[in-house]
């Protein structure tokens, strides 16, 4: 990556990592529910962190595709590689899991063809419910005429960044009931998506550098988290988060390096990696109370570095359709 746009890289480091933090469950035997510290030390980022990653994919759409001049068939070919093989291969994958530690899991099911082929399309109290964000990026990549077209003059840029704002204060609730692919969320994610194209491509980031722009954007984050609109707050935490690492790639550039190469593995396989943990070792081995901060390391990092482990495995496999199937080339 471009050493002007390093600060990409950590920050999508330090984003996979929020998400995994996200999924961090170990519950307290006394009251039944996960810690309050798993829910409360990634609180003030619940604003930011999908957002963020929404943006970051937006980010590299631009960088590595639109940039490049890729055609649309070239671009629709390399998603369908990159997204819809290893999402089918994942609903498959966790759909067959939680039927095989049925006795471990909080909601067991067990085998329905019907159930089965709903969970690739429909993802709420499904198996496959963490694998929407592969359905949306997609949808969202499915649109890359449109982008590639917002790209060629600033007036597009602007027309479609007001639309995009509009949009996602439209009430899809009329939706639910259809709602395939994650369809009825499109709106909250297609601006961040498109902001991170913008983003990139008049290169805003060099209005963000300094540290008297991060204690203001980090004042107006503090503010807008208990008076602002959830739309406000994640636009000016993803500037917060990007005045942030800019400072940091310039001093840590190779930080979160062991892992973020692999973020899309992680997104896809972190929720197989940190069950074990909560479901196996705390509850049935290793519970213990005095030892829940220890477990919670482990849990994060059971949930990075499993799917960096199976990935690097998986690299050295010569059948590409293999590697196809974990997003890999």
């Amino acid at each position: 990556m471009n050493d002007s746009i390093k600060w990409l890289a950590v920050l999508r480091g330090c984003n996979i990592l929020l998400v995994v933090m996200v999924h961090v469950q170990l519950i307290n035997m006394a009251t039944g529910e996960n810690h309050d510290f798993c829910n409360s030390i990634t609180m003030p980022f619940n604003p930011i962190r999908m957002p963020l990653f929404v943006f970051c994919s937006g980010a590299l759409l631009y960088v590595s595709r639109i940039k490049k001049g890729w055609k649309t068939i070239a671009l629709y070919k390399d998603k369908i590689q990159r997204i819809a093989v290893p999402f089918i291969f994942f609903c498959i994958v966790y759909y067959f899991i939680k039927i095989l530690f049925s006795s471990f899991v909080k909601t067991a099911i067990s085998f329905s063809l019907s159930d089965f082929l709903k969970s690739f399309v429909s993802y709420s109290n499904s198996p496959s419910a963490h694998l929407w964000y592969l359905a949306t990026l997609f949808t969202l990549m499915l649109m890359y005429p449109l982008f590639n077209f917002m790209c060629k003059k600033s007036v597009y840029t602007i027309i479609f960044t007001i639309f995009s704002v509009i949009i996602y204060f439209i009430d899809l609730s009329f939706l639910a009931d259809y709602n395939y692919f994650n369809i009825q969320y499109i709106n909250k994610y297609i601006v961040f998506f498109f902001f991170g194209i913008v983003f990139m491509r008049y290169e805003l980031w060099n209005y963000l550098n300094g540290y008297w722009k991060i204690i203001l954007l980090f004042v107006s984050y503090v503010v807008l988290i208990s008076y602002g609109s959830v739309f406000f707050q994640s636009i000016i935490g993803i500037l917060l988060a990007i005045s942030i690492f800019l400072k940091v790639a310039q001093y840590k550039p190779n930080l979160f390096k062991s892992y973020r190469n692999y973020i899309y593995q992680i997104y896809m396989m972190s929720l197989i990696f940190q069950p074990f943990v909560e479901l196996i070792l705390w509850k049935k081995l290793f519970y213990n109370e005095h030892l829940f901060l220890l477990f919670y390391v482990i849990n994060v990092a059971f949930g990075i570095y499993g799917p960096v482990f199976v990935s690097k495995l998986i690299e050295k496999v010569p059948v590409r359709m293999i590697r196809m199937c974990f997003g890999l080339k």
